[in-house]
């Protein structure tokens, strides 16, 4: 019974020295026992290393065990029946069910169960409890003495779920960290273990329950020897403040001392001088003797090349470096992958894109990390069906469902079923299960039958899973069992495995590794599901949240593909062994060191007051930072020929870095030692994907890399190879695109929209802003996803039908709007939007779930009921102010009607035919004169403009107002029909500032000013003053100001007759060009510029058209503002010209109003 240390710094072979001496003892001791413990993941390779050095290559007679395999094989010894042991998953599972269980008694935690990742937060407390051998009689002490009310608060808590724990696993199961308590308790029973040999290798520092365990060994084995990492000559037996970097490896040697106090000692051996590890390399020899010391002093030996610091640009660049380094020591120095390890302290941010550059460049990897299964497939099919089972069949639930591709691979027929959801706002059990037979807008091609047939498909595995979850009596093990029914019924094993191969057919290792094994590991959820809660009833949300607590547990290892690979890992969990070029990536600040991560349910500052009562916890944030600074040494001091340090100078997001205070370290140590950039290092020999990479990257950026001879090199290298050629020729050609209008041609056209070309102005108003948001609109009819919800047509809409049927029932009532007064306004108002609001169809108004908010008493009934009573106020006021009076509603002009207005022919087989609706129209007689005045209801701020109107962005004012004096022409031949206005109404409620001295009607008429019409007025006197007859200096209907009896231009909009029919000409001109050039196939991608204004503001087509400016051939039409009298003039030249034209080819002559 002795205790013996084997202590040197790292690198100085105590390993080596270690299992020479155990080999040999076990050689002359063949009979005798031997035990190498070493942590968990560390047990192949030592087996790997052990077996190699003994001369037999075999381990007879050691064991090479960790703690829990050794607690195991003692339990074998003496037939220890122990309970289950629940692992991290396990605690979680039982977590929840307890934490739910007694919610009301957690005063604190109760109000946070549901917050995402609290149940790992108490898990990984109630570990750290048990890892330090604390009672629940100790945490309720703890509690009752704590002086901190929120300290009391929580340690109370946590007592209740300890024992709250404790009494729902007692003599069923055990936490993990409880198999060594109960291997203190057996340990001197065993025979196995007593008059044997021990060895520790691998430790940094040992727990309370592992010291006790320790002390017994000390007690049971003929010697017990540890392998303590520190240099001798630094005194390991006095024990060091917690700023010293051997503090954890002197507490060591200072507490076993005391344990061993009772046993024998063996000398111990200290392996001063040089380090074996280092004897071909001073420079890694002075970072082991060096680094983190504050007296050690400047290197000043040869340093060579096996230090290297290296700067990158980003992340990407770092790995770049790597990948070329790494190619030169396997190609130039004969290295094996093996011999190379990576290592980051923030290996999630790193391991994408080493996975895929190391992947490009050939370099065979495994990555040393366990991947949680929350995102593969299968658990997402879980978790959303479950989701759209308490969610009552919402949307998002279902398609989160849908889309998992584990119920349905026809993606075509599933989002004909997601446009028709969205569309007719289906939502909850009762409306998927029953027969879809309405359609909407732009869904009339849609196949219902077809349609419900996949719908009924896709709802039947789910049927008998709702069945069992909407029973509240349903245990766990029922709600689970009907679970595996529901995986069996979808064949989800089936997906997986074909998703399987199709990653072993691409090469993707890991992928394919976690695809074999995440049905296997969901099942053994069940199961433990079953036999840790089986019989246990609660609510189907309590279900899906303890069954997410046991997915975020679940993890994939992954074993590595190949034994000549590249190891990747992180600064403490990866364990590298006979390393000899090791390249440290991303030693940047808050990296390395890592920001205080410890965080939980205790804060520091409880913490440490509760290690001032003599409670020993896990180390503070504080002493893991000194703590850390080991294990940074520790991974500095891996490798034996080459180190590489590589910081970035920005994030992946573009953030500025700084380099870590280590790269200060290690310059104090080497003051001449200069980092590198990859613009100052070797040519990187490229693998063929890598190299193309950066053939794309040079050739966008060509004006830079035609001046480096390796891009130069690179393009001939792929230019001349036959394999390559045509793809470099398509890479340069990408370089060079010019975007060019082809067109569709006029053969193509014909048969997308026929020769009569049939549509609204609208439409002609869409080509005129861009030819191609046409053509993707008009032509492939490509629409976005209706949706289910009330958008701003449907508010003007609401308002258009609202004043239409107004104006409508005054009309069949025989009322007159002169007459009508405040209370009868508003009486008809309430009533038209009520009817109009109920009979709005299939739509969000009429949805059940919304009729509270859009009825008279909801606030967007209210609100439309106000605007809309706002709207006819002001129009009665405006004709209470003239002589018109409206003569129709909601007009609509088709081709039937046979006007040439709406018949535009474009050559003797083609036309464009056009149909609209006018909001009203009004008529004022005049002797043998008839005024037709238009106006067009709008719910913005839409504001005429002659300009707009010129580039064909604004005409359907001029087609309507030409259409309706046609059609009032054949009703009144006798007379002369004239143009009085063309007006937009903005329908809207204006506040104005009222003035103490303000009355209410002067209120009235500032409101009745800012809902003035705009538009373009007839300048004859007779036109004006029967649109408002009270105009002294400014009319508050129309945009018309007088001075001294002469018309305003500067405050007016007006134009004569002659130019009213000018207008009427080059609109009708501009829609016969614009249909000859989209009937000849012109698909331009040609968005128009305004000022600030373009096509691209509100176009939908965004991600189909390519747009660029950065690419040749792009660019706006600027549409240059103009003075309206340069617009008039424009005009007017025009249809002179084409009435010229008109009158030599066709011998024609142009129609007159007069």
């Amino acid at each position: 019974m002795s205790l013996q240390f084997i202590i040197g710094g790292s690198g100085s072979g105590k390993t080596h020295v270690l299992y020479e001496n155990l080999i040999k003892c076990s050689m002359e001791n063949p009979e005798g026992k031997f035990f190498a413990i070493v942590p968990e993941q560390f047990t192949m390779q030592t087996q790997k290393d052990i077996v190699t050095m003994h001369p037999r290559h075999g381990v007879r007679n050691i064991d090479i065990v960790s703690f829990e395999r050794l607690a195991y094989r003692i339990f074998e010894e003496l037939a220890v029946e122990t309970p289950a042991v629940l692992d991290d998953m396990g605690k979680s599972l039982v977590l929840r069910k307890v934490a739910a269980a007694r919610k009301k008694n957690l005063r604190l935690f109760g109000s946070h169960l549901e917050q995402s990742g609290f149940i790992g937060e108490l898990k990984s407390m109630l570990s750290e409890l048990f890892q330090y051998g604390i009672s629940g009689e100790t945490i309720r002490e703890m509690a009752d003495s704590a002086d901190s009310a929120m300290l009391r608060q929580k340690l109370s808590d946590m007592s209740e779920l300890y024992e709250g724990f404790r009494e729902y696993t007692r003599e069923r199961f055990i936490a993990q960290e409880e198999i060594l308590d109960i291997l203190c308790r057996v340990l001197p029973k065993s025979r196995l273990i007593r008059g044997s040999v021990v060895t520790l290798d691998g430790y940094t520092g040992f727990t309370p329950v592992q010291y006790r365990l320790l002390e017994l060994l000390l007690t049971c084995c003929r010697q017990v020897v540890v392998t303590v990492t520190m240099p001798p000559e630094e005194n390991p037996y006095r024990e060091k403040p917690i700023q010293n970097l051997f503090h954890m490896s002197s507490h060591t040697v200072c507490r076993l001392t005391d344990l061993a106090s009772g046993a024998g000692r063996d000398k111990d051996i200290l392996l001063t001088g040089p380090c074996r590890r280092f004897q071909n390399s001073p420079a890694l020899s002075a970072i082991e003797r060096g680094l983190f010391r504050p007296w050690a002093g400047r290197f000043e030996g040869e340093q060579g090349d096996s230090l290297l610091l290296h700067e990158a640009e980003n992340p990407i660049g770092e790995i770049q470096f790597v990948c070329t380094e790494i190619q030169h020591l396997v190609k130039e120095k004969g290295y094996r992958y093996r011999d190379i390890a990576v290592v980051t302290g923030a290996l999630p941010d790193y391991s994408g894109e080493l996975a895929r550059q190391f992947q490009e460049n050939g370099i065979p990897c495994f990555l040393d990390s366990k991947k949680n299964i929350l995102s593969n497939p299968v658990v997402e099919l879980l978790r959303a069906a479950l989701e759209a089972i308490t969610e009552n069949f919402s949307y998002e639930s279902m398609f989160r469902y849908l889309k998992t591709g584990m119920v349905t691979e026809e993606k075509e027929k599933l989002s004909r079923l997601e446009n028709y959801v969205k569309a007719m706002g289906i939502r909850g059990f009762k409306r998927w299960s029953a027969s879809w037979d309405r359609t909407y807008k732009d869904g009339e091609r849609l196949n219902l039958e077809e349609l419900n047939e996949f719908k009924d498909s896709l709802l039947r595995p789910f049927l008998p899973l709702k069945e069992v979850f909407s029973d509240r009596q349903s245990t766990v093990r029922e709600m689970t069992a009907a679970l595996a029914e529901f995986l069996e019924s979808v064949e989800a094993e089936k997906r997986l495995s074909r998703w399987e191969k199709a990653f072993h057919e691409m090469g993707e290792a890991e992928l394919e590794k976690e695809y074999s094994q995440v049905y296997g590991l969901v099942m053994d959820l069940f199961d433990r599901l079953a036999a840790l809660l089986g019989d246990e009833t609660v609510s189907r949300r309590e279900y899906a949240q303890i069954l997410d607590a046991g997915f975020a547990e679940i993890q994939v290892g992954l074993i590595p593909a190949v034994v000549d690979r590249v190891v990747t890992g992180d600064l403490t969990r990866t364990r590298l062994s006979h390393v000899k070029a090791l390249f440290f990536i991303g030693v940047n600040d808050g990296i390395v060191p890592g920001a205080a991560r410890r965080g939980g349910i205790l804060t520091e500052a409880e913490r440490r007051i509760l290690k001032e009562r003599g409670v020993e916890l896990a180390p503070t944030a504080r002493e893991e930072g000194f703590l850390e600074r080991l294990y940074l040494y520790l991974v500095m001091t891996k490798a034996s020929d080459f180190l590489y340090l590589t910081w970035s100078q920005t994030s992946s997001a573009g953030k500025s870095l700084r380099p870590s205070s280590l790269i200060g370290q290690v310059k104090k140590l080497f003051p001449e030692l200069r980092e590198t950039r990859m613009d100052q290092y070797r040519e990187a020999a490229l693998s063929a994907p890598a190299g193309r990479r950066t053939l794309i990257a040079g050739l966008r950026d060509l004006e830079h890399a035609v001046s480096r001879p390796e891009f130069l090199e690179l393009y001939r290298h792929f230019y001349t190879d036959e394999d390559k050629r045509e793809e470099t020729k398509r890479l340069v050609e990408a370089a060079f695109h010019v975007y060019e209008d082809k067109g569709i041609g006029r053969t193509a056209a014909q048969k997308l929209y026929s020769p009569i070309l049939r549509g609204s102005v609208t439409r002609m108003e869409r080509y005129a802003a861009c030819a191609y948001a046409h053509f993707l609109s008009f032509g492939l009819e490509l629409r976005e996803r209706r949706e289910y919800e009330l958008a701003a047509a449907d508010l003007g809409n609401l308002f258009h039908s609202s004043i239409d049927l107004f104006f409508k029932t005054m009309q069949e009532e025989g009322r007159s709007f002169r007459q009508l007064d405040d209370r009868e306004r508003k009486e008809l108002v309430s009533r038209c939007v009520s009817e109009v609001t109920r009979e709005y169809g299939n739509t969000v108004v009429s949805d059940t779930a919304r009729n509270e908010y859009l009825g008279r008493r909801g606030y967007l009934g209210r609100r439309v009921e106000r605007i809309t009573d706002r709207t006819v106020w002001a129009l009665t006021e405006q004709l209470k102010k003239g002589d018109f009076e409206p003569a129709g509603f909601e007009l609509t002009f088709t081709p039937a009607d046979n006007l040439k207005a709406m018949k535009i022919p474009v050559s003797r087989t083609e036309a464009v035919h056009l149909q609209g609706r006018i909001d009203r129209m009004d008529l004022c007689e005049d002797g043998d004169k008839l005024y037709v005045k238009i106006i067009d209801y709008k719910t913005g701020k839409t504001k005429f403009e002659l300009t707009e109107l010129f580039y064909g962005l604004q005409m359907q004012l001029v087609v309507y107002l030409d259409a309706a004096m046609e059609k009032e022409q054949r009703r009144h031949p006798d007379k002369q029909v004239l143009p009085a206005g063309i007006f937009y109404y903005n329908i809207a409620d204006p506040m104005v500032e009222k003035t103490e001295e303000m009355s209410e009607e002067e209120k009235e008429a500032e409101i009745l000013r800012t809902l003035r019409m705009n538009g373009l007025v007839n300048s004859r006197a007779e036109a004006i003053s029967h649109l408002d007859r009270r105009i002294e200096t400014e009319s508050d209907v129309i945009p018309v100001a007088y001075k001294a009896g002469i018309i305003q231009e500067a405050k007016s909009s007006v134009a004569n007759e002659k130019r009213f029919l000018a207008m009427t000409g080059f609109v009708n001109q501009k829609i016969k060009a614009m249909g000859r050039e989209i009937l000849d196939g012109r698909i331009t991608v040609d968005p128009y510029k305004k000022g600030e204004k373009t096509a691209c503001d509100y176009c939908p087509y965004h991600g189909i058209c390519g747009f660029d400016l950065k690419t040749k051939g792009y660019g706006f039409r600027r549409f240059k503002p103009m003075k309206p009298e340069a617009v008039w003039e424009e005009i007017e030249k025009s249809v002179e010209e084409d009435e010229q034209e008109t009158l030599e080819t066709e011998g024609g002559e142009a129609a007159e109003w007069e």
